[in-house]
């Protein structure tokens, strides 16, 4: 930060992004750190030409769609932070943001060529500016400072955390101490944060296969509560509940379908939206 340039000067550069980040981690409790690099997310998107997308949201009177535009944020920047290609099977189709842009075409496929940009930017962003404009406001939230906040935020991940590319698992791992991760929504109920595996008879799938799959799919820890069907000794379970932190990983999976079709080690299932 330039000498002439003050912590009030930044507060009131960012008074629109403020306005959003105190509703969004607030009004709605969602996760800090996660919900600043969004927010640098939708301010490196305007340089790239896309329309403000913080204008937007705070007119958006439904804290439902706040909310998916910020998981498809979240889902977006984990994504470009891959080394790779993009995958075949596309899993960046951001519906709710591209609806709230009037229908302006934007996908992290489109995002990609210019991803390692966009990723410097949203750090940059975070790190120095965000972090000093909304200090106030994270320490009235967490009592901490975001120093303190970002630390606690990295602990809860192991440095060789797997990430989520195309349905399968990747083995580029994270090396920047500055990438988000995806944090705990607990306050959402289960049934958004569930989904209901089922196998056939030919392709059964073990708790240790499924456990491995969503770990390297979403980073160790990502899910709460794996349920198994219980069955005699010498049968296979055909289908399994799991319960995740977060919502992200479902939305990730469904993208917007009642049921998908998903690999598990080589095995053919499917996913659908858990009832509880």
């Amino acid at each position: 930060m330039a000498d002439n340039v003050t912590a009030e000067d930044i507060r009131n550069w960012h008074l629109d992004d403020r306005q959003l980040f105190k509703r969004m981690v607030v009004e709605n409790g969602r996760e800090l750190v996660m919900c600043m690099h969004a927010i640098a997310y939708w301010i490196v998107l305007e340089q790239f030409g896309f329309p403000n997308m913080v204008q937007k949201l705070l007119l958006e009177t439904r804290n439902m769609v706040v909310n998916r535009v910020l998981d498809e944020a979240v889902i977006c920047i984990y994504w470009l932070q891959f080394v790779t290609s993009a995958p075949t099977v596309n899993v960046s189709d951001m519906p709710f943001t591209q609806d709230l842009m009037g229908g302006k075409p934007i996908s992290c496929s489109i995002l990609h060529s210019n991803r390692k940009t966009i990723l410097t930017k949203v750090n940059k962003t975070v790190f120095e500016s965000l972090a000093i404009g909304f200090e106030d406001i994270i320490q009235e939230v967490s009592g901490m400072t975001f120093a303190q906040l970002n630390v606690q935020h990295l602990s809860a991940f192991t440095p060789s955390e797997l990430r989520y590319a195309g349905g399968s698992t990747s083995a580029v791992q994270s090396t920047d101490p500055n990438q988000t991760r995806f944090g705990k929504d607990e306050h959402l109920p289960e049934s958004k944060r569930a989904i209901f595996f089922t196998f056939t008879q030919e392709n059964t799938v073990q708790r240790k296969e499924l456990e491995s799959f969503l770990e390297g799919s979403f980073g160790v820890g990502c899910f709460q509560k794996i349920t198994l069907q219980q069955v005699p000794e010498n049968s296979q379970p055909l289908w399994a509940s799991v319960v995740f932190y977060s919502e992200i990983p479902v939305l990730a999976i469904m993208k917007g379908r009642e049921t998908a079709p998903i690999t598990i080690n080589g095995k053919k299932a499917w996913a659908g939206k858990e009832w509880l």
